[in-house]
């Protein structure tokens, strides 16, 4: 099962106002998200294509607020469209070759048809919680590989490595660490002085944490997974690693 049709029948299962894993979202809330995510990107790809000139991404609370205020049914309605719009303006720009910039990254067709699995695998997990579809889909090596990407580059999102490692106080000079799965590269992630993300053969010369690879894509978009990260062969940096982690 793919992204989207995984997503789309979990939302199948919830209340409108069911709460999800995002602290103070309701289901409604996550859907507005989407959708307002959704417009924001295709919108900024079709300026692109015609040459109007750039402009910044709007902020969440910008683009969301005419969608917060939605009736459910045409909020459902509005994911249908937009959820459309957005894939003819990806497929547009695949076509022609180009970037656009979203959120500070300079994103391609690509980049944009990647993003959206992203985040629909991480909603979907908002919605239900853990399972095997979930598992599954949030192992899948290039959704981590998007992950290290734009989460180094997209520096005003609250899930990028330099606004969660202003918040790690007391971190040493060039303290970093490796995230490990097994099968996979380690994802390496460094907190000072520079922050970023960068997948690396495996290596011991930094403090490591063991997880799958599902729990290590939840945690490095901030999400605590359903099990405890595997840090016993560092067990002194887990306050610290946690801090920078978990949103």
């Amino acid at each position: 099962m793919d992204e989207t049709n995984a997503f789309l029948h979990a939302l199948t299962t919830r209340e409108p106002d069911d709460p999800t894993a995002c602290d103070g979202w309701r289901v409604r809330d996550l859907v507005a998200h989407i959708v307002a995510g959704a417009k924001e990107e295709a919108e900024l790809i079709e300026d692109a294509l015609r040459g109007v000139p750039g402009r910044p991404t709007r902020p969440f609370p910008e683009r969301e607020a005419a969608y917060a205020a939605m009736p459910y049914p045409e909020l459902l309605s509005a994911l249908a469209l937009e959820g459309v719009r957005l894939n003819a303006a990806v497929q547009a720009l695949a076509a022609a070759g180009g970037t656009v910039e979203f959120t500070g990254a300079l994103m391609t067709g690509a980049d944009f048809r990647m993003h959206g699995r992203s985040e629909l695998a991480l909603h979907r997990r908002d919605l239900v919680g853990d399972d095997e579809v979930g598992r599954c889909l949030l192992a899948q090596p290039e959704l981590t590989a998007h992950a290290v990407k734009v989460l180094t580059v997209m520096s005003t999102l609250q899930e990028s490595i330099a606004t969660r490692a202003a918040r790690a106080a007391g971190a040493p000079a060039g303290f970093a660490f490796r995230m490990r799965s097994p099968g996979r590269g380690d994802v390496v992630v460094r907190v000072a002085p520079t922050p970023s993300l960068q997948m690396a053969p495996p290596g011991d010369e930094l403090p490591v944490v063991l997880c799958s690879a599902a729990d290590r894509l939840l945690a490095l978009w901030g999400r605590r997974p359903a099990g405890e990260l595997d840090m016993s062969r560092n067990p002194d940096v887990r306050a610290l690693v946690e801090s920078v982690l978990y949103l």
